[in-house]
């Protein structure tokens, strides 16, 4: 498997817990992996920060004041802009239904807490590099001018090509 370091530029993770101990811990170990960091401390402040950064990665608590980790989530991955950065959660809850709360909301993988470093890393890195593949094809599909639409089971918008956009537009 391909390393971070061999991706050819530099990782940013947007970790956002309400814990100060969590938020120390998490962005010390991702640090001493080569990782940018940025923190946020709630939903709000996580979502105003992708619209100015596009992180690699998030690593998002479930449960914050104010709104959960599972809206925030959701707030991110609906629109017509989704973002596609990968959320992985980090919780202390276990309970099945929060974890399938945690993928349904969006979320790509779901680590409970105490946190293995190691793993989380391995996890972070896997997670990383899958989408940036996903992103390559993206913006193949959009330099061969394909005009693509990408629905969930339920029939949801989740991604479209840029030419696609500009076909929609005219209609």
């Amino acid at each position: 498997m391909m390393a971070l370091n061999e991706l050819g530029h530099k990782c940013i993770a947007l970790v956002v817990d309400d814990s100060p101990e969590s938020l120390w811990m998490v962005s010390a170990a991702l640090e001493q992996s080569g990782i940018t960091v940025l923190v946020a401390t709630d939903g709000a402040k996580a979502i105003e920060l992708t619209h100015r950064v596009e992180p690699d990665v998030i690593l998002m608590d479930a449960m914050m004041p104010g709104m959960s980790g599972f809206e925030t989530c959701r707030a991110l991955k609906s629109g017509p802009r989704p973002l596609m950065t990968p959320i992985i959660f980090m919780t202390g809850l276990t309970e099945n239904e929060y974890i399938v709360e945690g993928l349904a909301s969006g979320g790509v993988d779901y680590i409970t807490k105490p946190v293995v470093v190691e793993v989380l890393i391995a996890r972070l890195s896997t997670h990383i590099i899958n989408s940036r593949l996903l992103q390559s094809a993206r913006e193949a599909l959009d330099t061969s001018g394909r005009s693509v639409l990408a629905f969930d089971p339920e029939g949801a918008f989740l991604w479209g090509s840029q030419r696609a956009f500009e076909v929609l537009s005219f209609i």
